[in-house]
């Protein structure tokens, strides 16, 4: 038998694999991680709300306020929290920092749309398709600046670092926040093209980025 415990050449090899197959290896590990623990963070609010809607058709799920609220929030701590597993600290730093981020982007809009909606049913003349659709945006533009500035807030409360500003995938979130926002609306269109019914698989997303955040 050929010892190689100590042949250099052997140890050579070995650092070569250390040096360029781990980083991959870690790499593809983190985004499974990510996907597992966004997946069964939206599966589990899923499964309560079919519960309580008596349905066995996730399809079929009306969704409210408080509904968007939990989904959004447990698919993007699952992601973020399976993402962290088993990491370093500055990893799991990052992966805090970013999970806030879109926790934030997907709550505060969804709830300052409910507030401009429910203004709008209070007030005859803007209690119509029109009046609610520029609520709904208004909504989603207050949301999501509150949300951004929060998170630099929070973060970098002595203003030490330059802002964080919403890059092109960031704008993915703000989908999710609009198909929400129009969800809460009823709008006849979104109801006869069910896009609401991708909710799940849009947080789902804001999730596994959350946890797969370097």
């Amino acid at each position: 038998m050929i010892n190689t415990t100590y042949s250099p050449a052997f140890n050579n090899f070995q650092q070569f694999q250390k040096k360029y197959e781990q980083p991959n290896s870690k790499k593809s590990n983190t985004k499974a991680k990510a996907l597992i623990g966004a997946t069964v963070g939206t599966i589990l609010p899923l499964a309560i709300m079919m519960k309580n809607q008596k349905t066995k058709n996730p399809l079929k799920l009306d969704y409210k306020l408080k509904d968007i609220l939990v989904l959004s929030t447990s698919s993007i701590t699952g992601g973020m929290l399976g993402g962290m597993y088993k990491e370093n600290n500055e990893v799991k730093k990052n992966k805090f920092k970013e999970g806030v981020f879109r926790l934030l982007n997907a709550v505060l809009p969804a709830i300052s749309v409910a507030g401009m909606l429910k203004l709008c049913e209070k007030q005859k003349r803007l209690d119509c398709a029109p009046g609610k659709i520029l609520a709904a945006a208004g909504g989603i533009a207050i949301g999501m600046f509150a949300a951004i500035k929060s998170v630099n807030k929070i973060f970098d409360p002595h203003d030490k670092y330059p802002d964080r500003k919403l890059g092109p995938k960031d704008f993915i979130t703000s989908a999710d926040d609009a198909v929400g926002a129009l969800a809460l609306g009823k709008f006849p269109i979104i109801q006869t093209l069910h896009i609401d019914k991708a909710l799940p698989l849009a947080f789902g997303y804001c999730g596994y980025r959350a946890g797969n955040a370097e």
